[in-house]
């Protein structure tokens, strides 16, 4: 007995029941559907003599309600995403990682050569010295070949989370986003086929029914679990934790020139470390600063004085008061003294 198709708008009204949002994808593909003729340039062999080159994020048919250029438009309201499957029913569904607070690990099954150093199957990990030639063939062993090296459970296989099988053979576990936290995407960074749907990504929902099969729930599990510690610190590792950029400090010291050369280059760093030092460790950071610029105060290259200003110029802006500051600067400079920098840099 087979086991019937999940119908399309009831799998993306489920999805955004759970606050997930969603866009409709062209019925048997993987690609978003377009709102209008504007929307899509077509081939170069076969142009589209309607589209006009825009910015998706102010595009008329998103404005109008129309699921044009996919995860701009994705959304968890019912009534709209009723209007759309209404207008294509055979459409899939495709879901906005970023929007919906979900990071997917995508483990492909492409077959194809693995990298001939094995320190390429997972970049920064130390890999178990047993591993055997040929033993690994797609993402699958990646993955578990990464799970060993942690120490950890295999997604699936421990704490259960919503499990997606390709047409392909690949997997797609889904995990909330911890929260506070940004997840980006970016290819192979984390391992050979191994790549994650995050931010402005979509992944395809299970029951979706494409040219090359149909994306199918593996198992009883239907709840998401929160991203594990363990893979999450991985992801951060290599740089799918997408941070806010601080803002560089505006150095107000720069209108007192106090040396040049060596000298100047020395205080420019370390007075830049003190302003944009976190909280936490801007003491510290400020008293190593004031050894390492008084090892060249006593050699004579920089002025004792315009030093103790422009460090509590810098702790400032980094959030010390400068009660703690005077302190922190009067020994470091102090202890630095002690041990003047030679001409080639180095302490004495």
């Amino acid at each position: 007995m087979t086991t019937p198709t999940p119908d399309p708008l009831r799998v993306a009204l489920w999805l955004a029941a759970q606050g997930y949002a969603v866009h409709p994808l062209a019925p048997g593909a993987k690609l978003p559907v377009r709102g209008c003729d504007r929307c899509a340039a077509g081939t170069k062999e076969r142009p589209n003599p309607h589209h006009v080159p825009h910015d998706g994020h102010g595009c008329e048919c998103i404005a109008g309600g129309r699921p044009c250029h996919g995860v701009l438009a994705a959304t968890s309201d019912a009534e709209r995403i009723a209007s759309w499957w209404a207008r294509i029913p055979s459409a899939g569904v495709g879901v906005a990682a970023g929007v919906s607070g979900l990071v997917i690990l995508d483990v492909d099954c492409h077959g194809g050569q693995p990298p001939e150093e094995q320190s390429e199957l997972l970049p920064g990990v130390d890999l178990p010295e047993d591993v055997a030639p040929g033993s690994i063939v797609d993402g699958r062993d990646t993955l578990a070949l990464l799970v060993e090296a942690r120490r950890a459970t295999l997604p699936g296989c421990g704490p259960q989370t919503l499990t997606v099988l390709t047409p392909s053979g690949g997997l797609h576990y889904w995990f909330r986003a911890p929260a506070g936290t940004t997840w980006r995407p970016l290819a192979g960074a984390l391992g050979w086929q191994l790549d994650v749907r995050a931010g402005a990504s979509y992944a395809v929902a299970p029951g979706t029914v494409t040219r090359a099969g149909t994306y199918t729930v593996l198992g009883d599990c239907r709840a998401v679990a929160e991203l594990p510690v363990w893979l999450a610190r991985d992801l951060d590792r290599t740089g799918h934790r997408a941070r806010p950029e601080r803002p560089r400090a505006v150095l107000p010291w720069r209108s007192r020139p106090m040396s040049s050369g060596y000298a100047a280059a020395a205080v420019e760093a370390e007075l830049r470390t003190v302003a944009e030092a976190q909280p936490g460790t801007r003491n510290a950071t400020l008293n190593r600063a004031s050894f390492n610029l008084g090892t060249l105060c006593a050699a004579g290259r920089l002025d004792r004085g315009q030093l103790v200003d422009v460090l509590l110029d810098a702790a400032r802006h980094g959030g010390l008061s400068d009660r703690e500051a005077e302190a922190a600067i009067r020994s470091g400079l102090t202890a630095g003294e002690r041990n003047p920098r030679t001409h080639t840099g180095a302490a004495a």
